[in-house]
């Protein structure tokens, strides 16, 4: 698989950016801060589920929302499909052929993913990613550097070896599980034969409570019916004293009515004998109270005329009021009118100054311009210095430019038969090392001094020489060769570095020659409007002292204009006043007019005060007469009423005397028909029965209960007799399953070493042959360890991890992190952020030709902020803009 296409939204410093990438190897280049590790952390969160902090984090300062979209050519059916991620919910594959979502949900996204990017199902993505395909920046070779424990916690996740462990440790649960479930079984078949040894005892309990049941049920029978025939009698004496109470209930009811209708009928002639002494009363003070009533009714009129008198009086105030108010208003009015006479006067006085105060306004206007455009010369004056001032800048860079290229032309050499000398000497280099490569695996064939192709000692050897050490011999001619070969190509390729960036230099001379002259002549120009300018701002003094003079003028005259428009405006008034001086005089004599009218109406009341002083004296005589007849009135209406009750509770007196004497009677009759002895004797012997029926019912109850307890007891453990062959069958079930289950978890856990084994063995033989490729030397072997550290034979010696140069370091660790993607995926594709950091120029130069010669991958992307790597890689990426 390859990835065709990066589009970015919203991210980070990227607010719309699209990339596209070819197969290959591709340097991704720029500034600090421009955006180039985004991209590693763009595919890392759409296609492994990976970010190394907060999705808000991830977002463009300022957005809502940010969208990652990565397209991959699938290395499964060789077609393009593109995975949409973004901060909010968004995560889904979009197939561009179909023009649908063909996975929708985070669970299908990252199966298809797998599938896909030829993993696994269930392989640590995160894992994967770190040590693999991404490795943070500045990480490369920081893990083989680590302790052995921090190296197996990191590799042992990767090559799954944790999960044989941690499937021996689950079967542990499984095998806890099945020894509980036995023992449970267990347990089961030991209480029930426990309780089956008790089935014979309870069948002869059954027996013996059966037979005391039958005998219980017959007496109880018999018992009940003796229970009925003295419950029959008890109910017929009960009828009897229910009678006798009966009859001394209504004797007593009777006797209790006659005493409350005496106490009425006496109560009825006392009500009559108080209405008639009411009646008297009223009779006696009816013409007093009539008098009072008389009075009151005048009283009232009397007291309206009062309130009509006390309104007149009201409205007299109010127009006294009025006239001192109008009164007021006509000295007010005639002194505005002379003040407005007057103002004529002095609108005259001051016409001459107004046209003075004219004339100097003109005259600041016309200097207060001049000023403006002078004020604006000394503006632009500012901004010119500003400009000549970024000119001198931008010469000055120019010139720097100018230099550094001239620098850069001058040290190049002939492209052309540069290259071509770069093309032979990795030709030759290559040839002499398969020549030696082919030797020493001959000198190997020979240990013994025998020819491998005679099995014969060698005729052309001198006397007392080897043909091992003839063969040694021969190697020091070609490694001097090559090694005169490798220095000269350093030589060539750091010369041919340099004629390519003159190549650049060249053509960026013209150009810098052409700005040089531009910014001189833009200069000039300049300079000339500059001096202009500079004359004009040189009578900014003469128009501000002429300008200060003129309004020191304008001052002293204290604005005669705004003082006219007030006169004016007094002056107006002159006609509006002597019509307001004339409705005055005119509201002025209707008010005198009606308050004449109000103190004529006023006379009429003088007799009130009088009148209502002597109806008053006559409420006062007659209001004890009148409160008597009030309260008695009501009551001597009602006396006709109360001679009528006396008469009805009389009647009733009598017919209650009757119905007295024959509920007494009746009384009599019902306590010589009932024996009360005789009822108590039979209550107490049904009391008996009762007491015995419900004992016995009980026994009865608790017999039958019994039996019943029995019977099912019998029958539950007949039922367990039954299943306890069960039973036994599960117990031998859960005894094999468990003897399975401890194979299997001891089989898991010797499992774990020898997979991990495993995979070094073939990580470490590909990382090998990866090394010698990159190196371009055969004569070291890189073997990746069962500690997952890293170490280099050399002249039969074996160097560690830590004594490695930075550059044999990062080539190691390169070769075995792209060993392990080989190994464990088919994902051909790897991304090296910033490797040669803290490297001097030289190494950083060797590990850009070694990365250009990994072979067998389909992409591999170098990030980097300066341009090392420029010409050693197939394709070039320049990344620009702000960090976000």
């Amino acid at each position: 698989m390859h990835i065709t296409k990066i589009e970015l939204e919203n991210i980070k410093s990227h607010a719309d950016s699209t990339f596209e990438f070819e197969r290959g190897t591709t340097a991704i280049t720029g500034e600090n801060g421009a955006g180039k590790t985004t991209l590693i952390e763009a595919v890392a969160w759409a296609l492994f589920d990976l970010l190394d902090y907060k999705k808000e984090d991830f977002v463009s300062r300022g957005a809502k929302k940010g969208v990652v979209r990565v397209t991959f050519e699938s290395g499964l059916d060789e077609r393009e499909y593109t995975v949409y991620r973004d901060t909010a919910t968004g995560y889904y594959v979009y197939d561009p052929r179909l023009k649908m979502r063909i996975a929708d949900k985070k669970d299908e996204v990252c199966r298809f993913l797998w599938q896909h990017l030829g993993v696994e199902a269930g392989t640590d993505l995160d894992s994967l990613f770190r040590r693999a395909i991404g490795v943070p920046q500045g990480t490369f070779t920081a893990i083989f550097l680590e302790t052995v424990g921090e190296r197996k916690k990191a590799f042992d996740k990767l090559l799954k070896v944790e999960e044989y462990r941690r499937g021996a440790d689950e079967l542990l649960k499984t095998s806890r599980h099945i020894e509980h479930l036995t023992a449970a079984v267990r347990e089961r078949i030991a209480r029930a034969e426990g309780e089956i040894a008790m089935i014979d005892a309870y069948e002869s309990e059954h027996r013996s409570v059966s037979s005391e049941l039958e005998k219980l049920t017959a007496d109880f029978a018999s018992l009940e019916t003796a229970l009925t025939e003295k419950r029959t009698a008890v109910t017929d004496l009960d009828k009897g004293e229910i009678g006798v109470r009966r009859t001394k209930t209504e004797f007593d009811k009777i006797s209790a009515d006659i005493s409350r209708a005496r106490i009425i009928a006496s109560q009825c002639e006392a009500n009559l004998q108080q209405g008639r002494d009411a009646a008297a009363i009223v009779q006696r003070v009816r013409p007093d109270a009539e008098r009072h009533t008389q009075a009151l009714s005048r009283l009232a009129e009397l007291e309206r005329e009062r309130a009509e008198r006390e309104k007149l009086n009201i409205q007299s105030a109010k127009l006294g009021s009025a006239i001192a108010v109008v009164l007021a208003d006509q000295k007010h009015t005639a002194s505005e009118l002379v003040n407005a006479l007057a103002a004529h006067a002095k609108i005259a006085e001051l016409k001459d100054d107004c046209e003075a105060e004219k004339r100097l306004a003109k005259e600041i206007d016309a200097l207060r311009n001049d000023l403006a455009g002078v004020r604006s010369s000394e503006r632009q004056m500012k901004s010119l210095d500003e400009k000549i001032e970024r000119l001198r800048e931008s010469y000055r860079v120019n010139q720097i430019q100018l230099n550094e290229a001239a620098g850069k032309i001058a040290a190049a050499g002939p492209l052309d038969s540069l290259q071509a000398r770069d093309v032979e000497i990795v030709r030759q280099l290559a040839h002499l090392q398969a020549s030696l490569e082919r030797d020493e695996r001959f000198q190997k064939e020979i240990q013994n001094g025998l020819c491998p192709i005679l099995s014969q000692k060698c005729l052309n050897l001198k006397e007392g020489e080897t043909l091992d050490a003839f063969i040694s011999s021969q190697f020091g001619e070609l490694r001097t060769q090559i090694s005169t070969l490798e220095t000269e190509h350093v030589g060539v390729a750091a010369i041919l570095k340099t004629s390519r960036e003159a190549e650049k230099y060249l053509a960026s001379h013209v150009t810098l020659k052409e700005r040089e002259e531009e910014i001189t002549t833009e200069g000039k120009r300049l300079r000339e409007e500059r001096d202009t300018l500079d004359v004009e701002l040189g009578r900014l003094s003469k128009f501000e002292s002429e300008l200060a003079r003129v309004e020191s003028e304008l001052r002293l005259l204290n604005n005669p204009s705004a003082r006219v428009e007030l006169l004016k405006k007094d002056a107006a008034r002159e006609g509006e006043l002597r019509a307001a001086i004339t409705n005055v005089e005119s509201n002025l004599e209707r008010l005198r007019s009606d308050l004449r009218i109000l103190e004529e109406h006023l006379e009429s009341y003088k007799d009130l005060d009088g009148q209502f002083a002597e109806m008053s004296s006559l409420r006062s005589a007659t209001s004890d007469a009148y409160r008597l007849f009030i309260s008695n009135e009501s009551l001597a209406s009602t006396v006709a009423e109360r001679e009528k009750a006396c008469i009805d509770a009389t009647s009733a007196v009598g017919e209650l005397s009757e119905a007295e004497f024959s509920a007494n009677a009746a009384h009599e009759k019902a306590l010589s028909d009932y024996d009360a002895a005789a009822h108590v004797l039979a209550r107490n012997e049904l009391l008996d029965l009762q007491t015995k029926h419900a004992e016995m019912r009980a026994v009865l109850a608790s017999a039958r209960g019994r039996a019943d307890a029995l019977a099912n007891e019998l029958k539950r453990l007949g039922a367990i007799r039954s299943s306890m062959f069960a039973e036994f069958k599960e117990k031998e079930r859960l005894e094999k399953v468990a003897e399975a289950t401890t194979f299997i978890r001891d089989t898991l856990k010797d499992a774990a070493p020898l997979v991990a084994r495993n995979y070094v063995h073939h990580v470490s033989l590909e990382a090998n042959q990866m090394f010698r490729e990159i190196t371009g030397n055969a004569e070291r072997s890189l073997r990746w360890a069962e500690d997952y550290g890293i170490q280099l034979e050399e002249d039969g010696y074996d160097r560690p991890f830590a004594n490695l140069s930075g550059g044999e370091q990062m080539a190691a660790a390169l070769s075995v992190r792209l060993a392990l993607l080989k190994q464990l995926t088919d994902i051909r594709i790897a991304f090296f952020d910033e490797p040669t950091t803290n490297m001097d120029a030289e190494r950083r130069e060797n590990l850009a030709m070694e990365i250009g010669k990994i072979k067998h991958f389909d992409q591999l992307f170098v990030i980097s902020h300066d341009d090392t790597f420029e010409g050693y890689l197939d394709h070039e990426l320049r990344v620009g803009g702000d960090q976000a």
